[in-house]
């Protein structure tokens, strides 16, 4: 499986009253999925993964996969604190006929994330999730940055297949380029967007970078 194209982030829409709206996430995938769009990111931060817990994650998760077309790739917004937490969702997303699956860092004890702590999570979430992983690294959200040094690290895992980097720095994306530039080589690109929008400045060329990032279609 190639990763390459645009990849939208999709919301999750509630009623007033904080329940799921159902029908409207699948009139929206399904919308979605008559564009040329590559595929569909579920439950990232734009899905408001954190608000959910984990009957209704399940639940999204299976009405936005029943409602894509069969041709588009689905990434699965999984993260949760601890690793059996986070694979029981990697397990149901392949269920559900899922691609890949998108884990961000925990962060709730901070004082203990060491890197030490965070090789062991990634590398116990890869080591046992069906599906390949995409590391997610959004500190404003997180307050935990993913350190350069654990990426380098985690690119060596055969089931880590990229970086979504977040943080909006160009100069970190060329960091973790340059130091991923010897980590094994998957069937994953970058995109044409972020090709065009940071190649010249991170030394970056498609099919060649260490790091997956997936940017939101401008609309």
């Amino acid at each position: 499986m190639l990763l390459e194209g645009i990849f939208a982030p999709i919301t999750t829409p509630f009623y007033p009253d904080e329940r799921i709206y159902f029908k409207k996430l699948e009139f929206n995938v399904a919308r979605l999925s008559l564009t040329a769009l590559a595929g569909l990111v579920v439950l990232g931060s734009t899905g408001e993964s954190v608000a959910l817990d984990d009957s209704e994650t399940r639940e999204v998760l299976r009405v936005a996969a029943a409602s894509a077309a069969d041709e588009k790739v689905l990434i699965a917004g999984i993260g949760r604190e601890s690793v059996k937490a986070t694979v029981d969702l990697a397990e149901a997303a392949a269920g559900f006929g899922y691609d890949v699956v998108l884990v961000r860092n925990p962060s709730y004890y901070r004082p203990q994330l060491t890197d030490a702590a965070l090789l062991h999570y990634f590398r116990s979430v890869a080591d046992r999730s069906p599906l390949p992983v995409i590391l997610y690294s959004i500190p404003k959200f997180t307050q935990a940055e993913i350190p350069l040094e654990v990426v380098t690290e985690l690119a060596q895992h055969p089931n880590i297949w990229g970086l979504k980097e977040s943080s909006g720095k160009v100069e970190r994306v060329r960091d973790v380029v340059q130091a991923t530039r010897l980590a094994p080589r998957r069937s994953v690109t970058v995109t044409p967007i972020f090709e065009s929008s940071y190649g010249p400045h991170a030394g970056c060329q498609a099919g060649r970078c260490g790091q997956l990032h997936l940017r939101r279609r401008p609309w």
